[in-house]
């Protein structure tokens, strides 16, 4: 792997003031239902895109301060153990079309998948940037990754905190079906509560998306 580069915490197009901002209220920035047309799916290959993008990606999700529920305590709090384990993972990288993604531009979203069993199941997760986080624009987002998703694997799967309320409603309005429950089987705080394993074929995939285009 090529040396990485010294890692920085870029502001990813937001403002210096919103950033610090965001960097002590994660979780109280207000999300409006945002236009995504111009947002794209890029699907990444570390050998074609390199490393950078994930270290901006890496520095957007610590400034957030979401990086040990997202990546655990290992992975997350080290740039260079990050990107080891990330170049491994199937990520689609959601970003304006019309920026400079690689550089860290623009980017909104990332789905990415870490358990694969081709062509069989991929356990899926997504991340959207806070100010993307409104329900339509959330929902929008998730449509423009799926099907790149679907196109490798008959099953996409993950688990969620059973506390997670407002993120297990939303899995279902994508079309995930709560299939089961794994008792203490996530970390939420100090302290173990039960995950709740959803998932979705592709099969309900593209009955659920031609029953919305007419087809």
């Amino acid at each position: 792997m090529a040396t990485l580069p010294r890692l920085h915490f870029p502001n990813n197009g937001l403002k210096p003031t919103l950033a610090t901002w965001l960097q002590t209220h994660p979780w109280r920035t207000r999300a409006k239902a945002l236009d995504t047309s111009a947002i794209t799916a890029y699907r990444y290959v570390y050998q074609q895109h390199g490393t950078d993008v994930l270290l901006y990606w890496y520095a957007q999700v610590r400034q957030l301060g979401e990086h040990q529920y997202l990546w655990g305590v290992e992975t997350g709090m080290s740039p260079s153990r990050f990107v080891a384990e990330a170049v491994q993972w199937d990520i689609v990288i959601l970003a304006d079309e019309e920026t400079a993604w690689l550089q860290g531009d623009g980017i909104v979203g990332v789905g990415y998948a870490d358990d694969a069993y081709p062509p069989a199941r991929q356990r899926l997760h997504f991340w959207v940037a806070p100010l993307y986080r409104h329900p339509r624009t959330t929902d929008a987002l998730v449509a423009k990754v799926l099907p790149l998703y679907f196109d490798r694997y008959a099953v996409l799967w993950g688990i969620t905190p059973a506390t997670r309320h407002a993120a297990l409603r939303a899995i279902r309005r994508w079309g995930f079906q709560q299939v089961g429950r794994l008792p203490q089987s996530e970390v939420e705080g100090e302290r173990l509560v039960d995950g709740v394993v959803s998932a979705m074929t592709r099969l309900e995939w593209e009955a659920q998306t031609s029953h919305v285009t007419g087809e």
